[in-house]
Protein backbone atom coordinates (compact mmCIF):
# COMPACT_ATOMS: atom_id res chain seq x y z
CA UNK A 1 0.00 0.00 0.00
CA UNK A 2 1.47 3.29 -1.03
CA UNK A 3 -1.59 5.56 -1.08
CA UNK A 4 -4.69 6.19 0.98
CA UNK A 5 -7.41 3.59 0.43
CA UNK A 6 -10.38 5.96 0.49
CA UNK A 7 -12.77 2.99 0.34
CA UNK A 8 -11.67 1.70 3.76
CA UNK A 9 -12.51 3.65 6.91
CA UNK A 10 -11.15 2.94 10.40
CA UNK A 11 -12.30 4.39 13.72
CA UNK A 12 -9.86 4.53 16.64
CA UNK A 13 -11.22 4.87 20.19
CA UNK A 14 -8.89 5.54 23.15
CA UNK A 15 -9.21 7.88 26.11
CA UNK A 16 -5.53 8.95 25.87
CA UNK A 17 -4.62 11.52 23.21
CA UNK A 18 -1.06 10.24 22.87
CA UNK A 19 -2.33 6.80 21.86
CA UNK A 20 -4.69 8.34 19.30
CA UNK A 21 -1.83 10.39 17.83
CA UNK A 22 0.34 7.27 17.50
CA UNK A 23 -2.46 5.29 15.85
CA UNK A 24 -3.34 8.07 13.45
CA UNK A 25 0.31 8.51 12.50
CA UNK A 26 0.60 4.81 11.76
CA UNK A 27 -2.64 4.44 9.77
CA UNK A 28 -3.37 7.72 7.99
CA UNK A 29 -1.06 6.95 5.03
CA UNK A 30 -3.11 3.86 4.21
CA UNK A 31 -6.72 4.38 5.36
CA UNK A 32 -9.29 7.03 6.19
CA UNK A 33 -8.93 7.38 9.96
CA UNK A 34 -11.18 9.04 12.56
CA UNK A 35 -10.26 9.22 16.25
CA UNK A 36 -12.48 9.41 19.35
CA UNK A 37 -11.75 9.65 23.06
CA UNK A 38 -15.18 8.33 24.11
CA UNK A 39 -17.11 5.25 23.05
CA UNK A 40 -20.39 7.19 22.89
CA UNK A 41 -18.99 9.45 20.16
CA UNK A 42 -17.82 6.41 18.19
CA UNK A 43 -21.32 4.86 18.34
CA UNK A 44 -22.87 8.14 17.19
CA UNK A 45 -20.49 8.18 14.20
CA UNK A 46 -21.37 4.59 13.23
CA UNK A 47 -25.06 5.46 13.42
CA UNK A 48 -24.41 7.93 10.60
CA UNK A 49 -22.69 5.47 8.21
CA UNK A 50 -20.95 2.08 8.37
CA UNK A 51 -17.17 1.69 8.70
CA UNK A 52 -14.74 -1.11 7.84
CA UNK A 53 -12.92 -1.56 11.16
CA UNK A 54 -12.87 -0.23 14.73
CA UNK A 55 -9.73 -0.22 16.91
CA UNK A 56 -10.97 -0.10 20.47
CA UNK A 57 -9.36 0.36 23.89
CA UNK A 58 -10.89 -1.73 26.69
CA UNK A 59 -10.27 0.27 29.85
CA UNK A 60 -11.97 3.65 29.37
CA UNK A 61 -13.96 5.89 31.72
CA UNK A 62 -17.72 5.81 31.36
CA UNK A 63 -18.60 3.19 28.78
CA UNK A 64 -15.76 0.66 28.56
CA UNK A 65 -14.61 -0.97 25.33
CA UNK A 66 -16.52 -4.22 25.88
CA UNK A 67 -19.85 -2.38 26.16
CA UNK A 68 -18.98 -0.18 23.17
CA UNK A 69 -18.31 -3.34 21.13
CA UNK A 70 -21.65 -4.89 22.11
CA UNK A 71 -23.61 -1.75 21.24
CA UNK A 72 -21.62 -1.23 18.06
CA UNK A 73 -22.70 -4.65 16.79
CA UNK A 74 -26.33 -3.76 17.46
CA UNK A 75 -25.82 -0.97 14.91
CA UNK A 76 -23.44 -2.67 12.45
CA UNK A 77 -23.30 -6.44 13.21
CA UNK A 78 -20.61 -7.33 10.65
CA UNK A 79 -18.13 -4.60 11.62
CA UNK A 80 -14.89 -6.18 12.94
CA UNK A 81 -13.52 -4.82 16.22
CA UNK A 82 -9.87 -5.14 17.19
CA UNK A 83 -9.24 -4.59 20.90
CA UNK A 84 -5.93 -2.87 21.68
CA UNK A 85 -5.38 -3.09 25.41
CA UNK A 86 -2.80 -3.49 28.15
CA UNK A 87 -5.12 -6.12 29.70
CA UNK A 88 -4.06 -9.37 28.02
CA UNK A 89 -4.86 -12.27 30.37
CA UNK A 90 -6.79 -15.28 29.02
CA UNK A 91 -9.93 -14.26 30.89
CA UNK A 92 -9.74 -10.70 29.51
CA UNK A 93 -9.24 -12.05 25.99
CA UNK A 94 -12.22 -14.36 26.52
CA UNK A 95 -14.30 -11.38 27.65
CA UNK A 96 -13.21 -9.52 24.49
CA UNK A 97 -14.29 -12.43 22.33
CA UNK A 98 -17.62 -12.77 24.18
CA UNK A 99 -18.28 -9.07 23.56
CA UNK A 100 -17.84 -9.64 19.82
CA UNK A 101 -14.16 -8.84 19.24
CA UNK A 102 -12.45 -10.02 16.07
CA UNK A 103 -8.87 -9.72 17.34
CA UNK A 104 -7.13 -8.70 20.56
CA UNK A 105 -3.57 -7.32 20.69
CA UNK A 106 -1.47 -5.91 23.49
CA UNK A 107 -0.32 -2.34 24.02
CA UNK A 108 2.06 -1.01 22.95
CA UNK A 109 1.71 -2.59 19.51
CA UNK A 110 4.39 -2.64 16.83
CA UNK A 111 3.26 -0.51 13.82
CA UNK A 112 4.13 -3.06 11.13
CA UNK A 113 2.37 -5.85 13.03
CA UNK A 114 -0.71 -3.63 13.43
CA UNK A 115 -0.77 -2.77 9.71
CA UNK A 116 -0.35 -6.43 8.76
CA UNK A 117 -3.22 -7.50 11.03
CA UNK A 118 -5.49 -4.74 9.72
CA UNK A 119 -4.73 -5.67 6.11
CA UNK A 120 -5.52 -9.33 6.85
CA UNK A 121 -8.80 -8.47 8.63
CA UNK A 122 -9.99 -6.31 5.72
CA UNK A 123 -9.09 -9.03 3.22
CA UNK A 124 -10.94 -11.64 5.29
CA UNK A 125 -14.00 -9.38 5.58
CA UNK A 126 -14.10 -9.00 1.81
CA UNK A 127 -13.82 -12.75 1.43
CA UNK A 128 -16.53 -13.34 4.04
CA UNK A 129 -18.88 -11.02 2.22
CA UNK A 130 -18.47 -13.11 -0.93
CA UNK A 131 -18.87 -16.35 1.00
CA UNK A 132 -21.93 -15.17 2.90
CA UNK A 133 -24.13 -15.19 -0.20
CA UNK A 134 -22.85 -18.64 -1.07
CA UNK A 135 -23.45 -19.84 2.50
CA UNK A 136 -27.08 -18.68 2.39
CA UNK A 137 -27.64 -20.56 -0.86
CA UNK A 138 -25.99 -23.70 0.49
CA UNK A 139 -27.92 -23.45 3.74
CA UNK A 140 -31.21 -23.43 1.86
CA UNK A 141 -30.11 -26.42 -0.21
CA UNK A 142 -28.96 -28.36 2.87
CA UNK A 143 -32.17 -27.68 4.74
CA UNK A 144 -34.22 -28.93 1.80
CA UNK A 145 -32.23 -32.18 1.79
CA UNK A 146 -32.39 -32.60 5.57
CA UNK A 147 -36.09 -31.78 5.95
CA UNK A 148 -37.17 -35.28 4.95
CA UNK A 149 -34.60 -37.22 6.93
CA UNK A 150 -34.54 -35.44 10.27
CA UNK A 151 -31.64 -34.78 12.60
CA UNK A 152 -30.62 -38.42 13.07
CA UNK A 153 -30.73 -38.91 9.33
CA UNK A 154 -28.25 -36.06 8.96
CA UNK A 155 -25.93 -37.67 11.52
CA UNK A 156 -26.20 -40.98 9.70
CA UNK A 157 -25.33 -39.29 6.42
CA UNK A 158 -22.35 -37.62 8.11
CA UNK A 159 -21.07 -41.01 9.32
CA UNK A 160 -21.18 -42.19 5.68
CA UNK A 161 -19.66 -39.06 4.14
CA UNK A 162 -16.79 -39.01 6.63
CA UNK A 163 -15.28 -42.11 4.97
CA UNK A 164 -14.47 -40.05 1.87
CA UNK A 165 -12.57 -37.35 3.81
CA UNK A 166 -8.90 -37.07 2.82
CA UNK A 167 -7.64 -34.14 4.95
CA UNK A 168 -8.24 -32.23 8.19
CA UNK A 169 -9.58 -29.27 6.20
CA UNK A 170 -12.16 -31.46 4.45
CA UNK A 171 -13.17 -32.88 7.83
CA UNK A 172 -13.61 -29.38 9.34
CA UNK A 173 -15.71 -28.31 6.35
CA UNK A 174 -17.88 -31.44 6.58
CA UNK A 175 -18.49 -30.85 10.32
CA UNK A 176 -19.55 -27.25 9.65
CA UNK A 177 -21.87 -28.24 6.80
CA UNK A 178 -23.45 -30.95 8.96
CA UNK A 179 -24.05 -28.48 11.80
CA UNK A 180 -25.78 -26.24 9.27
CA UNK A 181 -27.95 -29.14 8.12
CA UNK A 182 -28.78 -30.42 11.58
CA UNK A 183 -29.84 -27.12 13.11
CA UNK A 184 -28.71 -24.11 11.03
CA UNK A 185 -25.89 -23.69 13.55
CA UNK A 186 -23.21 -21.08 12.93
CA UNK A 187 -19.96 -22.44 14.34
CA UNK A 188 -16.17 -22.51 14.40
CA UNK A 189 -14.36 -25.84 14.36
CA UNK A 190 -10.84 -26.84 15.47
CA UNK A 191 -9.22 -30.08 14.27
CA UNK A 192 -5.98 -30.99 16.10
CA UNK A 193 -4.22 -33.81 14.25
CA UNK A 194 -0.68 -35.14 14.43
CA UNK A 195 0.31 -33.45 11.17
CA UNK A 196 -1.28 -30.02 11.65
CA UNK A 197 -4.02 -28.01 13.37
CA UNK A 198 -6.89 -26.61 11.26
CA UNK A 199 -9.52 -24.04 12.27
CA UNK A 200 -12.48 -22.97 10.15
CA UNK A 201 -15.85 -21.20 10.30
CA UNK A 202 -18.89 -21.18 8.03
CA UNK A 203 -17.52 -17.99 6.48
CA UNK A 204 -13.91 -19.08 5.98
CA UNK A 205 -10.87 -18.65 8.24
CA UNK A 206 -11.29 -18.15 11.98
CA UNK A 207 -10.47 -14.70 13.31
CA UNK A 208 -7.30 -14.65 15.47
CA UNK A 209 -9.19 -14.25 18.74
CA UNK A 210 -11.70 -16.92 17.69
CA UNK A 211 -8.89 -19.42 17.21
CA UNK A 212 -7.42 -18.43 20.58
CA UNK A 213 -10.76 -19.09 22.28
CA UNK A 214 -11.13 -22.49 20.59
CA UNK A 215 -7.70 -23.56 21.85
CA UNK A 216 -8.26 -21.98 25.30
CA UNK A 217 -11.57 -23.81 25.87
CA UNK A 218 -10.42 -27.15 24.49
CA UNK A 219 -9.39 -28.36 27.95
CA UNK A 220 -12.49 -27.12 29.82
CA UNK A 221 -14.59 -30.27 29.64
CA UNK A 222 -16.79 -31.96 27.05
CA UNK A 223 -19.29 -29.07 27.00
CA UNK A 224 -18.39 -25.54 28.12
CA UNK A 225 -21.01 -22.79 28.10
CA UNK A 226 -20.46 -19.03 28.35
CA UNK A 227 -23.02 -16.34 27.59
CA UNK A 228 -25.18 -17.84 24.81
CA UNK A 229 -22.27 -19.73 23.24
CA UNK A 230 -21.27 -23.36 23.72
CA UNK A 231 -18.02 -25.19 23.00
CA UNK A 232 -18.16 -28.96 22.62
CA UNK A 233 -14.85 -30.87 22.80
CA UNK A 234 -13.72 -34.32 21.81
CA UNK A 235 -10.23 -35.82 21.59
CA UNK A 236 -9.23 -34.36 18.21
CA UNK A 237 -12.12 -32.06 17.27
CA UNK A 238 -13.72 -29.07 19.04
CA UNK A 239 -16.70 -26.99 17.94
CA UNK A 240 -17.69 -23.53 19.17
CA UNK A 241 -21.42 -22.94 18.59
CA UNK A 242 -21.88 -19.18 18.32
CA UNK A 243 -25.61 -19.15 19.01
CA UNK A 244 -27.71 -22.10 20.16
CA UNK A 245 -31.41 -22.30 19.19
CA UNK A 246 -33.81 -20.37 21.42
CA UNK A 247 -36.08 -23.40 21.75
CA UNK A 248 -34.83 -25.24 24.85
CA UNK A 249 -35.92 -28.67 23.57
CA UNK A 250 -33.99 -28.19 20.32
CA UNK A 251 -30.96 -26.98 22.28
CA UNK A 252 -31.07 -30.12 24.44
CA UNK A 253 -31.19 -32.31 21.34
CA UNK A 254 -28.23 -30.42 19.86
CA UNK A 255 -26.25 -31.09 23.03
CA UNK A 256 -26.86 -34.80 22.46
CA UNK A 257 -26.23 -34.78 18.72
CA UNK A 258 -23.07 -32.65 18.61
CA UNK A 259 -20.95 -34.86 20.95
CA UNK A 260 -21.91 -37.88 18.82
CA UNK A 261 -20.98 -35.93 15.69
CA UNK A 262 -17.58 -35.04 17.20
CA UNK A 263 -16.87 -38.63 18.27
CA UNK A 264 -17.29 -39.70 14.65
CA UNK A 265 -15.18 -36.72 13.49
CA UNK A 266 -12.43 -37.55 16.02
CA UNK A 267 -12.34 -41.14 14.80
CA UNK A 268 -11.91 -39.80 11.28
CA UNK A 269 -9.04 -37.52 12.40
CA UNK A 270 -7.37 -40.47 14.12
CA UNK A 271 -7.75 -42.52 10.93
CA UNK A 272 -6.14 -39.70 8.91
CA UNK A 273 -3.20 -39.68 11.36
CA UNK A 274 -2.86 -43.48 11.13
CA UNK A 275 -2.96 -43.42 7.32
CA UNK A 276 -0.29 -40.73 7.28
CA UNK A 277 1.91 -42.77 9.63
CA UNK A 278 1.44 -45.90 7.53
CA UNK A 279 2.49 -44.02 4.41
CA UNK A 280 5.56 -42.77 6.25
CA UNK A 281 6.35 -46.29 7.51
CA UNK A 282 6.06 -47.62 3.96
CA UNK A 283 8.57 -45.03 2.74
CA UNK A 284 10.97 -45.97 5.56
CA UNK A 285 10.67 -49.68 4.72
CA UNK A 286 11.32 -48.96 1.04
CA UNK A 287 14.37 -46.86 1.90
CA UNK A 288 15.80 -49.59 4.18
CA UNK A 289 15.15 -52.23 1.53
CA UNK A 290 17.00 -50.20 -1.10
CA UNK A 291 19.88 -49.63 1.33
CA UNK A 292 20.09 -53.39 2.00
CA UNK A 293 20.25 -54.11 -1.71
CA UNK A 294 23.02 -51.57 -2.24
CA UNK A 295 25.02 -52.81 0.77
CA UNK A 296 24.64 -56.44 -0.29
CA UNK A 297 25.93 -55.62 -3.76
CA UNK A 298 28.90 -53.80 -2.17
CA UNK A 299 29.61 -56.82 0.08
CA UNK A 300 29.72 -59.17 -2.93
CA UNK A 301 32.02 -56.79 -4.80
CA UNK A 302 34.43 -56.60 -1.83
CA UNK A 303 34.61 -60.42 -1.57
CA UNK A 304 35.24 -60.85 -5.30
CA UNK A 305 37.89 -58.11 -5.31
CA UNK A 306 39.70 -59.65 -2.31
CA UNK A 307 39.78 -63.13 -3.89
CA UNK A 308 41.14 -61.74 -7.15
CA UNK A 309 43.70 -59.56 -5.33
CA UNK A 310 44.93 -62.48 -3.18
CA UNK A 311 45.34 -64.73 -6.21
CA UNK A 312 47.17 -62.04 -8.16
CA UNK A 313 49.57 -61.34 -5.26
CA UNK A 314 50.44 -65.02 -4.77
CA UNK A 315 51.15 -65.36 -8.46
CA UNK A 316 53.33 -62.26 -8.56
CA UNK A 317 55.32 -63.43 -5.50
CA UNK A 318 55.97 -66.81 -7.12
CA UNK A 319 57.16 -65.06 -10.29
CA UNK A 320 59.40 -62.85 -8.16
CA UNK A 321 61.02 -65.92 -6.56
CA UNK A 322 61.69 -67.39 -9.99
CA UNK A 323 63.19 -64.10 -11.19
CA UNK A 324 65.51 -63.82 -8.15
CA UNK A 325 67.13 -67.18 -8.97
CA UNK A 326 68.12 -65.80 -12.39
CA UNK A 327 69.78 -62.62 -11.05
CA UNK A 328 73.04 -64.32 -9.96
CA UNK A 329 72.95 -62.59 -6.57
CA UNK A 330 75.01 -63.66 -3.59
CA UNK A 331 73.16 -65.88 -1.17
CA UNK A 332 73.08 -63.07 1.40
CA UNK A 333 71.50 -60.56 -1.04
CA UNK A 334 69.10 -63.17 -2.36
CA UNK A 335 67.89 -63.98 1.18
CA UNK A 336 67.58 -60.26 2.00
CA UNK A 337 65.48 -59.65 -1.12
CA UNK A 338 63.24 -62.62 -0.37
CA UNK A 339 62.72 -61.44 3.23
CA UNK A 340 61.85 -57.92 2.02
CA UNK A 341 59.23 -59.17 -0.45
CA UNK A 342 57.94 -61.73 2.05
CA UNK A 343 57.43 -58.96 4.64
CA UNK A 344 55.63 -56.78 2.06
CA UNK A 345 53.40 -59.70 1.08
CA UNK A 346 52.57 -60.41 4.72
CA UNK A 347 51.58 -56.76 5.28
CA UNK A 348 49.46 -56.91 2.14
CA UNK A 349 47.62 -60.01 3.32
CA UNK A 350 47.08 -58.44 6.74
CA UNK A 351 45.40 -55.50 4.97
CA UNK A 352 43.34 -57.97 2.95
CA UNK A 353 42.26 -59.64 6.20
CA UNK A 354 41.21 -56.30 7.68
CA UNK A 355 39.16 -55.51 4.59
CA UNK A 356 37.60 -58.97 4.85
CA UNK A 357 36.55 -58.18 8.45
CA UNK A 358 34.94 -54.96 7.19
CA UNK A 359 33.01 -57.05 4.69
CA UNK A 360 31.83 -59.39 7.46
CA UNK A 361 30.66 -56.47 9.59
CA UNK A 362 28.86 -55.11 6.54
CA UNK A 363 27.13 -58.47 6.18
CA UNK A 364 26.01 -58.39 9.82
CA UNK A 365 24.68 -54.84 9.36
CA UNK A 366 22.68 -56.02 6.34
CA UNK A 367 21.19 -58.87 8.41
CA UNK A 368 20.24 -56.45 11.18
CA UNK A 369 18.54 -54.10 8.72
CA UNK A 370 16.62 -56.94 7.09
CA UNK A 371 15.37 -58.08 10.50
CA UNK A 372 13.59 -54.71 10.81
CA UNK A 373 11.60 -55.22 7.60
Amino acid sequence: MSSVDVNKSILVVDDEDINLDLMQGTLEDYYEVECFTRGENCLQRINESPVDLVLLDVDMPGMDGLEVCRRLHDIQPQCPVMFISSKTSNEERLAGYAAGGYDYIAKPCEPQELLAKIKLIIQQQEQRKKLDDRRIELSKAFMNVASGSGEMGVLLQFSVNVFSVKSYLELADLVLRTLQEIGSLSAAVLVCGQQETVSLTNLGSCSPIEEEVLVMLKERGDIYEFNDQVQVNDKYVSVLIKSMPEDEMITDRMKEHIPLLLKIASACAEHLDLSSNLNLDHKVVKTVQNACDELQASERLIKMSLLKFSGDMEGKFQNLQDDVQNLSLTEEKENHLRMTYSSALEQTFNSVQEISEVGKRLGRTISDLKSLL
